[in-house]
């Protein structure tokens, strides 16, 4: 059974060894495990894998929850105690995840080899995240990559694969597809579609393709050094010191904000306005390369004076929003507007 929800990669392998041994041990009228097999979509990592959990199981989850307040509650711990501890434990807890962050931008891991896909890693993943995905690059070398069939664009290769199970030596033979256009990759093992890193056999095809870079769907958002981290500006009891002044600027948008879009929600119309409005004021903020920083304030001023008068009922066209370059706005008129919302 172990073998069959553990060593299997494809539906196929995992039904074909359940079945072997169901068969082998007579275990058909079995209701325990008639009722596993009919959950077996939610319990057997082979069935899990199509999905993102960025690597964590259930299990997993649940360990980890116990391992977070280790060290903060115990059985004898009362509710009020509880509370207090609750927040000690998340505000170390984000401490941690701010002192990694900062070890991340000012430190940077070697690279085990030569590899260029592996400096691209180096360049954008947390010093966490680029360790996971040098295990990969070491575990590479014991993967060997041959053409099997080549159809169009699409190179299919068997890796063959040597690991050690206990003192056992086994090996295990994985197929990978190669769309030699866009170098786009499909593995048996599903690893980064479950958690989202490059895995060694995809690794040994590169090697054998010449690949020196990988697309940039393979670079997630979520684990380069660079992310900000959206939760981080919502105040909290525990929250960390440095990003104060972020929370508090976050914290009074978030009220204008509020109040705009109460009264923008009265009106269909005045809603899909303002969503259009707001779409257009991120791309322009996001899109546009300003040469300077004074660019950057006349466009979000223009566009923020635009938003609240949308709201008010005094402008209805977006065709009628000054050009950012042509139109000076001052900023007691910017302050004096916004407050007028609502």
């Amino acid at each position: 059974m172990k073998e069959a929800v553990y060593d299997t990669f494809t539906t196929a392998s995992f039904e074909q060894k359940w079945c072997s041994f169901i068969e082998k041990f007579d275990l058909q009228e079995n209701d325990w495990l008639g009722g596993l097999y009919t959950e077996c979509h939610r319990l057997a990592p082979t069935l899990l894998r199509k999905y993102f959990w960025a690597g964590m199981s259930t299990t997993q989850h649940s360990e980890s929850i116990h391992a977070f307040f280790d060290g903060y509650n115990n059985s004898t711990t009362s509710l009020n105690q509880f509370v207090k501890q609750y927040d000690n434990a998340l505000r170390i807890q984000e401490e941690k995840e701010f002192e990694a962050d900062f070890n991340s931008m000012d430190t940077t891991i070697p690279c085990g080899s030569n590899s260029s896909i592996e400096k691209q890693f180096q360049s954008e993943f947390t010093n966490a995240k680029f360790k996971e995905i040098q295990e990969e690059f070491i575990s590479k070398m014991n993967c060997s990559a041959s053409l099997n069939s080549m159809e169009d664009c699409f190179a299919t290769y068997h890796v063959l694969e040597e690991i050690l199970v206990g003192d056992i030596r086994k090996e295990r033979a994985l197929k990978v597809v190669l769309n030699k256009e866009n170098h786009d990759f499909k593995c048996e093992c599903s690893l980064f579609e479950f958690r989202g890193i490059v895995c060694r056999h995809v690794l040994s095809v590169c090697s054998q393709e010449r690949i020196i870079s990988l697309p940039e769907k393979y670079v997630l958002t979520r684990w380069k050094k660079n992310i900000k981290r959206k939760h981080s500006y919502i105040k909290t009891s525990y929250g960390v010191t440095e990003l104060k002044p972020q929370m508090d600027k976050f914290d009074k948008l978030c009220k204008h904000f509020y109040e705009a879009a109460e009264v923008a929600a009265e009106s269909e119309e005045t809603t899909e306005d303002l969503h259009e409005t707001l779409h257009l004021f991120s791309s322009n903020m996001f899109g546009y390369k300003f040469q300077t920083l004074k660019q950057w304030k006349l466009q979000f001023q223009t566009w923020l004076i635009h938003f609240t008068k949308l709201v008010n009922g005094s402008l209805t066209l977006l065709d009628a929003v000054p050009d950012y370059k042509t139109r000076e706005i001052a900023v007691s008129d910017l302050v004096n507007t916004f407050h007028e919302v609502g």
